[in-house]
């Protein structure tokens, strides 16, 4: 629908205070002309056409704060000279808002990303991680391509392991199995993958910086992940009994 104009009342008033017709729809508003207390603006929004919306947004001035007293508590007792001190805010003095430079969002971005990766690039545990599950070098380049899955292993389970791989795991070990070591170790030639049972106790219970995923995944899903993982990127493992 296309606005056709707007107006903008301000408590009961019958009379517009402002009638916009053009974006951008913009209107200063003097609180200080306000008295102070609970007020109402209503917005009426008229369509082409035919038709209006309406919202009413209330709202509260408070531009003269309490006269602030000192030299004399509440309920107290005095007696003789009392020398009173009175404080009133100044509305006149534009208040200062409090900024925060946004550069310092993104520093403070980069160092606590490069501290978590800080942490498991050079964490020994980590170091001892990778070098449990993650194949030499030698072993990747030799298994490389995508291997043919052994002749035995359900590919309804395989199909079954992909969805949940795709959706559960590639955004660390990556599409293809390349991984992101040292964190998250590459899956493909990974010839760590032939023990199906060290697979299904990481996929279930994590290790290292992957989670754990177990109260997720039904004892089918775990057992179609790790056949699809030890049976791709370049492994020819067969089924997980």
């Amino acid at each position: 629908m296309v606005v056709d104009r707007i107006e903008v009342y301000l408590d009961g008033a019958t009379e517009p205070l402002a009638v916009l017709k053009e974006p951008p729809y913009r209107l200063n508003l003097d609180t200080r002309k306000l008295p102070d207390g609970e007020h109402t603006l209503r917005i009426v929004t008229h369509f082409r056409g035919g038709g209006q919306e309406l919202r009413e947004i209330p709202f509260t001035v408070n531009n003269y704060p309490d006269v602030l007293v000192l030299g004399v508590d509440e309920g107290s007792e005095v007696s003789g000279n009392v020398e009173l001190r009175l404080s009133v805010g100044e509305p006149e003095l534009p208040v200062e808002p409090v900024r925060f430079n946004p550069i310092w969002y993104v520093v403070a971005s980069v160092v606590v990303l490069g501290g978590i990766w800080g942490y498991f690039a050079l964490s020994p545990a980590t170091e001892k991680i990778v070098a449990q599950v993650a194949p030499p070098a030698q072993e990747t380049q030799a298994h490389g391509g995508q291997a043919t899955p052994a002749g035995n292993v359900d590919q309804a389970l395989m199909e079954k392991g992909k969805s949940l791989y795709e959706a559960n795991c590639a955004a660390c070990h990556q599409a293809g199995g390349q991984g992101m070591p040292p964190a998250f170790p590459a899956l493909a030639g990974n010839a760590n993958l032939k023990d199906a049972q060290m697979i299904l106790n990481v996929v279930k219970n994590g290790r290292g910086a992957m989670p754990a995923v177990g109260a997720a995944f039904s004892d089918e899903d775990l057992k179609a992940v790790a056949t699809y993982i030890r049976n791709s990127f370049g492994n020819s493992f067969g089924p997980v009994e």
